[in-house]
């Protein structure tokens, strides 16, 4: 494999693509908002420890 090859293959680690970042999304049971990162699925309310996921926060 040639230097500039391999030179692509790694990032840089300065690179931000793809760091997570909190999103904010309504519990559908109690109405209290949930923090979910971008990099999870669901999570638990704090108001009521009802799971939250993040298919569920589409907004039609």
């Amino acid at each position: 494999m040639r230097d500039s090859d391999q030179a692509q293959k790694q990032k840089s680690p300065c690179s931000t693509g793809n760091i997570p970042v909190p999103e904010f999304i309504t519990c559908r049971k109690c109405g209290a908002e949930a923090e979910l990162w971008t990099d999870e699925e669901e999570t638990l309310c704090p108001g009521c420890n009802h799971k939250v996921f993040k298919r569920e926060s589409t907004v039609h």
